[in-house]
């Protein structure tokens, strides 16, 4: 089982190693795609043309969408620090808190209005709300979901996300403030590739604001998980996502030192988060995605719309 294991894990990894490049591909071309994204299309692409492929990664598939994941959460946190707080002000803080909420509580609301399955209407919200596939892998480890719906979470993401990307730089262009610009783009758009690529459009001061922006909404995952775990018919002890706190750890730790070898733990979680979602990729069918309908896009959608008042509201209190 051993030789197996460490057999699908290779494999694995070279499949998570072909990811990485074709998005330093797509980035030569101007196309700034979420490596995240890139593995998991990826993923079940490989599995609809090479059938056996799941079969021989099986032994591998569990820990990489488990642990692995957890492990790329957990060094995430370095991205992050708590002194990026001071550079935006109560302002960012504010928005990033009224975003997440929002989305959050809409969300919900949306998805009864719909009947949409309970989880997967979490999922599509967390991802909306706060830092698209990172988050919906994040929620999908204490909710605990079927694959198919979290990878219909991380599609809604995939394409409302860049169909923001691709619009503000031309809805924002005639806004002077760079500030102002940035609240909106890293308050309101769905992956931090997607807040990237929009500041960049707009400006490297707008890109910088947007960017804080952004790390504050992905600083809130934390209660967030916390609150679905507390929610959830598990004990408290066997809910509690401790991993949730190795982030929370690395936020700290980076807040504190200059942590050596960032880059190095940077490209690190990427692998991880990557490889997880190629492990996801490879175990969904696209008939099971079918069956899902267009309910969980029209969510998306809704929550797509509440996203921009929220930037209107920005542009209407800052400017």
């Amino acid at each position: 089982m051993r030789k197996e294991f460490f057999i699908s894990t290779i494999l694995l990894l070279c499949l998570t190693f072909i990811w990485l490049f074709l998005t330093l591909i797509f980035s030569k071309f101007g196309l700034n795609m979420s490596v995240l994204i890139v593995a998991v299309i990826g993923g079940m692409l490989f599995s609809s043309l090479f059938p056996n492929l799941k079969t021989y990664l099986a032994p591998s598939l569990p820990f990489a969408t488990k642990w692995m994941l957890r492990g790329g959460i957990v060094l995430y946190g370095l991205r992050l620090s708590l002194s990026e707080l001071k550079d935006i002000g109560f302002a960012g803080f504010g928005i990033a808190l009224f975003t997440v909420t929002s989305i959050m509580i809409f969300g919900i609301l949306f998805g009864r209005v719909l009947k949409l399955d309970k989880k997967l209407t979490i999922l599509i919200s967390a991802g909306s709300a706060i830092c698209g596939a990172a988050a919906v892998l994040a929620a999908q480890t204490i909710i605990k979901t079927d694959t198919d719906k979290t990878i219909v979470a991380v599609a809604t993401v995939v394409v409302f996300g860049t169909i923001g990307m691709l619009l503000y730089p031309l809805v924002l262009s005639g806004l002077e403030d760079s500030f102002i610009k940035g609240l909106i783009v890293g308050g309101t758009l769905h992956e931090v590739a997607h807040v990237v690529g929009a500041g960049a459009a707009l400006g490297e001061e707008v890109a910088k604001n947007a960017i804080v922006v952004k790390m504050i909404r992905v600083m809130l995952l934390v209660p967030l998980l916390f609150a679905f775990a507390f929610n959830g018919k598990e004990g408290v002890k066997n809910s509690i996502p401790w991993f949730a706190l190795g982030f929370i750890g690395m936020i700290c730790l980076n807040s504190l030192i200059n942590v050596p070898f960032k880059e190095f733990w940077h490209m690190s979680d990427t692998f991880l988060l990557a490889t997880a979602m190629s492990a996801l990729g490879v175990q969904t069918e696209f008939k099971n995605l079918k069956k899902m309908g267009f309910k969980p896009f029209l969510l998306a959608l809704m929550l797509m719309i509440v996203l921009a008042l929220i930037g209107f509201g920005i542009w209407l209190i800052f400017n």
